[in-house]
């Protein structure tokens, strides 16, 4: 088992409680929610990669899989999906170890769980027939980009960007990574990673999201998530959304659990053009920062332990957030899994949204939705899209699948 889910789901299944930590809000959103356009309906639910499909797959990985235990622990992290000429290509971590091995000449591997695992498939087959290709994320060729790198314990990503035609660095991909600090219940970190061979090789560019809760040995449990870079309404900035612990000092040792503040929704974000130039057109690649959004401006609080707003403080539901544009109603479409029930929210402006209503329950664990459109550009969709998420039985990975559900949206 992958440290993500070793160490997340069983604090939900001993607690009973979300392992995204209870909610306690205390940030409120600068704007009101607005009323939900769409009525989304789940009208089919289906495997796409069986337990056995799934192993079948890691015996071909490339570079061959060391790790005996976890084995192919895919997807340890929500999909990347880009159309390709002959069908699809799908980006996500397998969660297990990746010990440092020789690999036709050159050293693989780097001795963290998780990776970027790249499949061509169909939206009904993502692992296709092909060797899955298993690479970790270098190390920034400046060390000082990152000097974390070193200590984490998992490393994987799959939300990816392909920069279109218009934009620096155009065709290459930025992959969301999340990344794990070790000796605690679960301290992550957000970071972003760049490739120019379509996935190949990938090398960090550093981290860009934490906590507003510093990292100490023995605080609770929390999952940071890993979503997409989502484009603002007027394209000039990426959103990237996650869960936040908002500050204050509480270890599991000597704090109740569940003593934690945590946001629903938090939001930081940058300059598209200043992220690429970055990426691809210095000499020194690297990440740049990001802000939180708090308090109604986005110039206060570094995403790096800044505080942020919590932009749906009443809802009733919390953990791994996905999130896509919607053409077919001009909104912003949030799937939002606390490892066992799905929910379903909306957006004007990415700020502002509707209150989640539940889109069933798919458990027993549940965890890391991907929603994908059906048309020229899967990170758009329409008015009916697919959702997939990682399906597993309460013995873990061995019995693990990845399920697709079919979503409709009806609008009045």
């Amino acid at each position: 088992m992958s440290r993500k889910l070793q160490v997340a789901f069983p604090l939900f299944i001993l607690s009973g409680a979300l392992s995204f930590c209870p909610l306690r809000a205390v940030a409120q959103s600068t704007e009101p929610a607005i009323t939900r356009l769409c009525t989304p309906k789940i009208t089919a639910d289906i495997v796409v990669a069986s337990p056995q499909q799934r192993y079948d797959a890691g015996q071909r990985s490339q570079p061959p899989i060391t790790d005996t235990y976890s084995g192919f622990a895919w997807p340890d992290t929500p999909m990347g999906v880009l159309k390709t000429d002959n069908g699809y290509e799908f980006f996500a971590s397998d969660g297990g170890s990746h010990t440092r091995q020789m690999w036709r000449g050159e050293w693989v591997g780097n001795n963290k769980s998780g990776s970027v695992v790249t499949t061509f498939g169909t939206l009904a087959n993502p692992l296709g027939t092909g060797d899955p290709q298993n690479v970790s994320i270098s190390q920034n060729p400046d060390p000082a980009v990152n000097p974390d790198y070193p200590s984490y314990g998992y490393m994987g990503g799959g939300p990816v960007f392909r920069v279109p035609a218009d934009m620096p660095g155009a065709g290459n991909l930025l992959v969301v990574y999340h990344a794990e600090l070790p000796n605690d219940a679960l301290y992550a970190a957000l970071g972003l990673a760049e490739s120019t061979d379509h996935g190949l090789h990938w090398t960090d560019l550093g981290e860009i999201i934490r906590l507003n809760q510093a990292y100490a040995v023995g605080l609770d449990g929390f999952e940071i998530g890993d979503g997409p870079l989502v484009l603002s309404p007027d394209r000039k900035y990426f959103y990237l959304y996650f869960p936040d612990w908002l500050a204050n000092g509480t270890l599991h040792t000597t704090t109740p659990a569940g003593a934690s503040t945590t946001t629903n929704v938090s939001v930081a974000r940058a300059l598209v053009s200043s992220v690429l130039d970055a990426a691809f057109a210095s000499p020194h690649p690297h990440a740049v920062p990001f802000q939180k959004f708090y308090q109604g401006d986005w110039r206060l609080q570094p995403a790096i332990g800044g505080a942020s707003t919590d932009l749906n403080p009443k809802s009733a539901y919390q953990g791994y957030l996905d999130i896509h544009y919607s053409d077919a109603i001009q909104r912003y479409i949030m799937i939002i899994s606390n490892d066992t029930t799905f929910a379903y929210s909306e957006s004007v402006n990415g700020l502002s949204w509707t209150f989640p209503v539940a889109l069933g329950v798919f458990g027993p664990i549940a965890a890391y939705p991907t929603a994908v459109g059906l048309g020229e550009n899967p990170h758009v969709l329409g008015s009916t899209f697919y959702v997939y998420f990682t399906h597993l039985p309460s013995e873990g990975w061995p019995g693990g699948a990845l399920r697709r559900l079919t979503l409709s949206c009806q609008v009045p």
